[in-house]
């Protein structure tokens, strides 16, 4: 009785005596990641209040003011939500919104990536694991769901999980309760989950890869997230709003209107990403003018110049530095050399990291900041630069 007072007055844990110094440091623990979760929260509130109305998204165009409103009548009930977008477009931003103006704001928001963690941990990064579970599991650890206990958890990229775990994310919809790894006993959590995903879901279920049941639980209120290039009238609201985060202000970082029509030409295919990516490296090299330069380059406005200037465009430009200039040769470089190997294999990043040695989150970040998107890259789009 006098814990359960304790804990309706804000104590976040209890310890039954006698207890050992272990479980006192674990109950500190417990509390110090509450209260880290707590303060990232508060931060990330004040960090979104501006924009769109409370939503903390940024456009006045209607596709966004659609969403907008959209989020703002699913955030006052507790459905499920499932967000669809493409690769870079602000899912998990949405995801924020829709808890900052929900009634579990004052609670955590725990945002997982279920590609970037290995299927062998992402179990015991949900549910938790008890000591002796698995080799390297030295003590007991809470899971991502007691975490976000009377919050909301966002689990991004779902469409990439394996079915095992779906499964067991089917039971926490279906029954509220998780079972930590090598645990033998349930427990209750009072979560909203939010999902998110850049695959085609029903597809998937037609494939056999996702199980029909998670999809129909997850789908109660699906939420469309549109892609940049159908919202170009918010690239300059978007542009000034990574100025202003980056700390400076429009008379310090000057963009010309010429500038902001060639970004308004590009079709973004890493959506609001790259243009943050674009934005944040014209200011660390304090040249507004390198915001036009990519644009054009990679948008491909037709402009009237030589051959060998559209191959190298760093030779005609006097006033661009050794730095940047290198930099152009590295993304060129990067941008076809991802581009052919993504093609040997059929647009499967998972396969193309194995083959070149690398980590897939290392190989997708790179593919996002270049602005590949792997599901565009196929056999039938043939660089003649390739030879392929």
């Amino acid at each position: 009785e006098v814990a359960v007072k304790a804990m309706q007055e804000g104590a976040v844990d209890f310890i039954q005596k006698p207890y050992t110094q272990e479980e006192v440091q674990k109950s500190v623990r417990r509390a110090l990641d509450r209260k880290r979760l707590l303060l990232e929260n508060l931060y990330l509130r004040g960090e979104m209040s501006v924009g769109t109305g409370d939503s903390g998204l940024i456009g006045e165009s209607p596709v966004i003011k659609n969403l907008v409103s959209l989020i703002e009548r699913v955030a006052k009930s507790d459905a499920t939500v499932l967000i669809l977008g493409e690769s870079g477009s602000g899912k998990e931003l949405v995801a924020r919104a829709i808890h900052n103006l929900s009634p579990r704001a004052q609670h955590s928001f725990i945002p997982i990536n279920c590609i970037a963690i290995p299927d062998e941990l992402l179990e015991s990064q949900l549910f938790g694991h008890v000591k002796g579970s698995f080799t390297g599991a030295t003590q007991n650890r809470i899971g991502m769901f007691e975490l976000a206990d009377q919050g909301t958890i966002f689990l991004d990229e779902i469409g990439d999980m394996n079915q095992n775990l779906q499964g067991k994310i089917l039971r926490v919809l279906q029954e509220q309760t998780i079972e930590p790894v090598g645990g033998r006993g349930s427990k209750k959590v009072d979560v909203r989950v939010v999902a998110a995903t850049n695959r085609d879901l029903e597809a998937a279920v037609k494939e056999g890869t996702f199980r029909e049941d998670l999809y129909f639980r997850l789908n109660v209120v699906p939420l469309e997230v549109p892609p940049l290039r159908d919202r170009k009238s918010d690239v300059p609201l978007l542009v000034r709003h990574f100025m202003n985060d980056l700390k400076k202000t429009p008379e310090e970082f000057f963009v010309p209107p010429s500038i902001y029509d060639r970004l308004m030409k590009y079709d973004w295919p890493g959506n609001v990403r790259e243009l943050r990516n674009l934005v944040e490296r014209a200011v660390v090299l304090d040249s507004p003018e390198l915001l036009g330069q990519i644009g054009s380059k990679l948008s491909q406005v037709p402009e009237p110049a030589p051959v060998v200037q559209a191959e190298e465009p760093w030779l005609g430009d006097d006033q661009i530095t050794y730095k940047e200039a290198k930099q152009a040769v590295l993304d060129r470089f990067e941008r076809k050399f991802f581009e052919h190997r993504l093609r040997q294999n059929r647009g499967n990043v998972s396969r193309t990291a194995e083959t070149l040695g690398m980590h897939r989150k290392n190989l997708q970040e790179k593919l996002d900041r270049l602005g590949i998107n792997p599901k565009e890259v196929t056999e039938d789009q043939i660089d003649p630069e390739d030879g392929s």
